[in-house]
């Protein structure tokens, strides 16, 4: 960053603009940089020119314009056209000469600075200096110009810079817009999926109200068994996977829906896999959280148990499938044995009550975000479970 040319910008009280080249964030850009206190200034353009009297090469001038402007210290990488590589370090490279930097600020100021082949042909490879600490540093590279780009007058490049940030404003209004839309479309699903899932859940009370004999939910409806997949699903997502796993798995003596069975039904086999969903923001999946109660009184000792779950790691990433650990608790605290335990790799979210050693407590599933891999994991999972379980 030799030969940087300093220039106080007139009516700026508070110091000079500085203004040079530095090592771009990749070999084959450059980088290029201000600093400045005033923050009424704002910079436009660069426009880099190659002269030598020598090289058989010309170059044309390259534009590169700043959509906004910039109107604080930075560093910006750029890059270079095939000609100035060529110029510079190509096999008919030039061997003297310079090249030359201009930078278009506000007011229709220019400042210039002028660097020699060697030093430009060190930033290019990479080697060259650091932009200074001051300078903050701007994300990815800038291209060239496009023509129809190229062509807008000094005079006009603040009223392109505005124009520009009036269409990123207004893409950002409408991206949150579309947001709320989305997140009241996922809230009136919800309430509908609750709803259904009450009228669901109120029509086998009704029936047994109306039953001249109490159903007694102490005894088993089930013969005792070595594996059965227990699931609640509202929306059928959770019912899918449990018709993936039984596929699978094979050897599962049964299928049911959590709505069918008494709770103490849970208890009269060797393997318990569990499913269910998490909804909204950590809540149990309805029939499972009427049912837990009744869980917590049962004891599982001497049995195993593996859960999977559904949730959206984009929606509710802080809150990430919550059910799971809530739901396994009582079979724990009643002596059954967790096995299946699986990897939180590829998996986006923030956190999750469901991790234990660095591991899910078991299958964890995201139709929303990642459904192209439920397949496969759904298969790990099982053959995985297949083992730990004796299947």
């Amino acid at each position: 960053m030799s030969l940087l040319k300093k220039m106080n910008l007139s009516g700026n009280s508070q110091g000079p603009a500085r203004f040079g080249i530095c090592k771009g964030d990749e070999p084959g850009h450059l980088g290029i940089w201000g600093v400045w206190k005033d923050t009424s200034t704002e910079v436009f353009r660069v426009v880099v020119k190659a002269n030598s009297q020598v090289s058989s090469i010309k170059v044309a001038d390259a534009s590169y314009t700043f959509a906004p402007a910039k109107d604080h210290s930075f560093v910006q990488s750029i890059e270079t056209s095939q000609e100035l590589k060529q110029f510079l370090v190509g096999s008919d490279r030039a061997r003297s000469g310079q090249i030359t930097f201009e930078f278009f600020l506000d007011n229709q100021k220019t400042i210039t600075v002028t660097l020699p082949l060697a030093e430009v042909i060190k930033n290019l490879r990479g080697k060259g200096s650091k932009a200074p600490s001051q300078a903050m540093i701007s994300e990815g590279y800038l291209a060239q110009d496009t023509s129809a780009i190229a062509s807008i007058p000094h005079a006009d490049l603040k009223a392109h810079s505005e124009k520009v940030k009036t269409e990123i404003a207004e893409k950002i209004r409408k991206a949150e817009e579309e947001r709320k839309r989305l997140e009241e479309e996922k809230k009136a699903a919800l309430a509908k999926a609750q709803a259904e899932a009450a009228a669901k859940a109120a029509k086998p009370a009704a029936a047994a109200a109306a039953s001249a004999a109490p159903v007694d939910r102490t005894k088993p409806t089930l013969t005792p068994a070595k594996t059965a997949i227990f699931f609640g699903s509202s929306t059928g997502n959770t019912a899918n996977i449990a018709e993936m796993l039984k596929k699978e798995l094979g050897s599962v003596d049964y299928l049911k829906n959590i709505t069918d069975i008494h709770p103490v039904d849970l208890t009269v086999v060797e393997n318990i896999i569990i499913g269910v969903p998490t909804w909204h923001i950590g809540e149990l999946q309805d029939d499972w959280a009427a049912m837990l109660p009744e869980v917590k009184a049962l004891t599982f000792a001497g049995k195993k148990v593996a859960v999977f779950g559904l949730g959206d790691g984009k929606g509710y990433a802080d809150t990430y499938v919550d059910g799971m650990a809530e739901l396994l608790e009582p079979f724990e605290k009643g002596g059954a044995k967790l096995v299946g335990l699986w990897p939180t790799d590829g998996y986006d979210f923030k956190k999750s009550k469901a991790i234990r050693d660095g591991k899910f407590l078991g299958l964890v599933i995201d139709v929303e975000n990642q459904d192209n891999l439920t397949d496969k994991r759904v298969k790990g999972w099982a053959s995985q479970i297949q083992k730990e379980l004796g299947l």
